[in-house]
């Protein structure tokens, strides 16, 4: 198998590309004036530019690093394993959040370069929920994106009526359905 196919075939079933990648992009965004009147803006403003500097790096460390200081990583981690939160063996909890914020850091630099954003737009605040609208490059349009915030952290991102972390669990569950609800082979995959 070719590289090209071989790269496209493991980031298939990690995460759907073209959602995953505009969720970084709602995270890749210079400052908005809504910022005042929106408290939660600047945790999305800090994190959109910590997303910029790690698709221009073409690092998956990069994502990672911005992961772990801006998205609330544990709390999405634990909800990604749905109904097999339980099941987590003792002691492996810190050991998943990492894999699973790698696994996710190496889908985004996988699918950095499809989606360039240029700018964003907060558009409104309503509790923890942030609305805003991303710019691409060169007029090629935009996307409205949800935000969830939980204290100082990313929680969530809707892009195109999807839930990004829902999405997540649908994957990782999906891997343990496949093999009886076992995390070793789980975590095997997670490390592709």
């Amino acid at each position: 198998m070719d590289r090209t196919r071989a790269v496209v075939n493991v980031a298939t079933k990690r995460l759907p590309a073209v959602a995953l990648t505009a969720g970084v992009l709602a995270l890749a965004a210079p400052p908005s004036t809504f910022a005042a009147t929106c408290p939660q803006s600047g945790i999305v403003e800090r994190a959109g530019n910590a997303m910029i500097q790690a698709a221009k790096s073409g690092s998956p460390a990069a994502f990672s690093g911005a992961l772990r200081s801006y998205a609330d990583m544990g709390s999405i981690a634990m909800f990604a394993l749905g109904k097999y939160r339980q099941g987590l063996p003792a002691g492996k909890r810190d050991e998943f959040v990492a894999l699973t914020t790698d696994y996710v850091s190496r889908t985004l630099n996988d699918f950095r370069l499809k989606f360039r954003a240029e700018s964003i737009t907060v558009r409104d605040c309503s509790g923890d929920t942030i609305t805003s609208v991303i710019f691409f490059l060169g007029g090629k349009g935009n996307q409205p994106v949800i935000w969830r915030v939980k204290g100082s952290r990313v929680a969530d991102v809707n892009v195109q009526n999807v839930w990004l972390a829902q999405l997540l669990r649908t994957n990782l569950t999906g891997i343990l359905d496949k093999n009886n609800g076992n995390f070793d082979k789980l975590f095997a995959e997670m490390k592709r």
